[in-house]
């Protein structure tokens, strides 16, 4: 069981810190990616967002965007996974346009690892019950509303340079 106040402290946005700009994967990655990955719905995943919400300002956006070019680089599904749930925990408190931004890295990094992006959503979205509902909603959007041009994003490099870049 994750302990929301670890959680809150370890998405908690430290000005100083580039966070964006670590080699990935970080020490904080692998911490956030391990904290999120244990949230279950209900009740854990609900103290989960209220601790979120104490902190005020987070590192939920950056860390999806990095959690869906780790999936690519290192060619495996666990990144994707923990940042489809990332994404969930940031619906549960931010604006939905910056939500839908983050999950269309997520919808084409599934793609790039020949996974059913739908069924990957929807998959983490059963297992968080209500909290996986920006998740459905995003899946249920037409395919040209799920591009990363649609979100002012392009994907740049490849193997262990691979990232998405936001082109505003």
């Amino acid at each position: 069981m994750t302990k929301s106040s670890d959680l809150g402290e370890m998405l908690r946005f430290r000005p100083r810190e580039d966070y964006l700009r670590k080699p990935m994967p970080s020490e904080r990655d692998e911490r956030i990616t391990g904290l999120v990955e244990k949230l279950g719905e209900g009740p854990a995943f609900e103290a989960a967002t209220r601790s979120v919400a104490a902190v005020g300002e987070t590192v939920l956006s950056p860390y999806v965007q990095r959690a869906a070019a780790l999936a690519v680089r290192l060619a495996t599904p666990r990144y994707l996974r923990a940042g489809l749930r990332a994404a969930a925990l940031m619906g549960a408190s931010e604006d939905p346009r910056d939500v839908a931004i983050v999950l269309a890295l997520l919808w084409r990094s599934a793609e790039l690892l020949k996974l059913d992006p739908g069924a990957e959503f929807k998959g983490i979205a059963r297992a968080l019950g209500p909290y996986g509902e920006p998740l459905v909603a995003f899946a249920a959007r037409p395919p040209e509303a799920r591009t990363l041009q649609a979100m002012g994003y392009v994907e740049i490099g490849e193997g262990n340079h691979f990232h998405y870049k936001c082109q505003w």
